[in-house]
Order: structure tokens, then sequence, then C-alpha cells
């Protein structure tokens, strides 16, 4: 296997339909893993029925216990058992766009990480955010940068595809970090681990059905646990 996308779901039932024939139609032949976490909209269940209709749809059913947690262990499944070359993350909510995927296989023959990002020239973020949602998002990303040192424009991105050659899942068992935090450990190890990392810009879109599963909790943990992430790291 070549390419395989991991899309964690949780209560993202009104979005799969759309979202594989969108995934399908640009790439028809990719694999796909969902990673559910016992949605109580019976989003699982739902995939279960694709997973029969489909040779390429896998489904990896869990506890829910955080973003971070269903990306390990998807990775884990996807390495052990699938073998895949290259892994793409990908949010269920459609505010990815599968357009982009193309681009982040092409360059990925280039590069041992490419980012969708949001914030690098050509790139951009929903004109119907509100001001406090665009300054965190901004904000956290500028401060993440400032933090860790690291150069690159969008550090909280769900959107990329790594070569599974270049990651340990030892090394990826260590990550703590849940939630947005997640996508920015994970980021700051490939770059302490000298690994060629691209971004590429995109038109990042507002989720069309189900809710926002960011929390105030989870705005404050991020801001807090920066610096540990940088303490972790700093001998690599």
């Amino acid at each position: 296997m070549r390419n395989l996308i991991i899309i964690p779901t949780y209560n993202e039932r009104l979005n799969i339909d759309k979202l594989i024939k969108s995934i399908f139609r640009q790439i028809p032949d990719i694999s796909i893993l969902f990673v559910d976490d016992n949605s109580p909209d019976k989003t699982g269940d739902y995939i279960e029925t694709l997973e029969k209709k489909y040779s390429n749809i896998y489904l990896l059913k869990g506890t829910k216990k955080g973003l971070g947690i269903a990306y390990k262990r998807g990775f884990a499944y996807a390495v052990k058992n699938l073998k895949p070359k290259y892994i793409i993350q990908m949010d269920a909510d459609l505010s990815h766009n599968p357009k982009y995927l193309k681009t982040l296989i092409k360059e990925s023959d280039k590069y041992d990480i490419v980012i969708a990002s949001r914030y690098i020239k050509g790139g951009s973020i929903p004109k119907n955010w509100g001001h406090i949602r665009k300054l965190i998002s901004k904000f956290g990303n500028s401060f993440t940068k400032l933090v860790l040192k690291i150069p690159y424009k969008d550090c909280t991105s769900g959107f990329k595809i790594i070569k599974v050659s270049k990651f340990n899942l030892k090394d990826i068992d260590k990550i703590k970090s849940n939630g947005y935090l997640f996508q920015v450990e994970l980021l700051y190890y490939f770059y302490k681990k000298h690994l060629s990392i691209k971004e590429i810009p995109i038109d990042f879109q507002d989720r069309s059905k189900g809710s926002s599963k960011l929390k105030i909790k989870d705005i404050l943990e991020y801001f807090t646990k920066i610096n540990s992430i940088k303490n972790k790291y700093r001998e690599l």
C-alpha cells in the first residue's frame, strides 16, 4: 500500500458519505483508515457497513480518549497491519478539502513531511469565523512558532502527509499531548529529527455539519503546555 489516509471520527456520521465521495473522486484507489471513538451517533457502525462494501476502507474502533490517542492507535495499526509508504492525516468534518490530496502526494516525493497550511501565502481561513476564533488560531500558531523556534506558519495543521519510514512507533507512542497539542508535538518531533518539511497553501473550510469539538479547557491547556514540549525534546 502506498498512501493511507487516517481519519479520526467522533459524531461525524453526517459528513462521512460526502467525505468519502470527495476523496475517491480525487484518488479512486486510495485507502482510508477511520479511527472511531465509539461515536454516540453511530458513525463507527455506519463505517462498518462501508468497510464491507469497499476493499480500501478500514475501521478501527475504540473508546474516546482524545485526538492524540486516536491518531497513535491509527498509526500503530497502519504500520503493523496495512504497511503504507505514506500516511495522510485528515479531519472528518470536511474542513480539509480532498482536492489538495494530489498536491500533498506529489510533494511527498521530495519531502519527508508536507503540511497543508492555512497561514502561508496563498492559504486562508474561513471569512465567517468570528474575531475571537481568528485571534486564537493566529495567535496560537505565532506563539508556538516563537516558543519552539520553528519556521512553520501552521503548527496545528491536522492535514499533512508523512513518510512512514521516517518515524519510529516507539517515539510516537511517547507523545502524550492530546487535541491540537498532539499536532504541535508531532511536528516538533519531526523537526527535531531533522526531517525535510514543506508547507503548501490551502483554503481551510468551516465544517459543513456537526459542531466544533474545541473547548475552553483545550485552549488553556494548549498555551500552558507548549513549553513542556520544548523541554521534552531538548536533547534531540
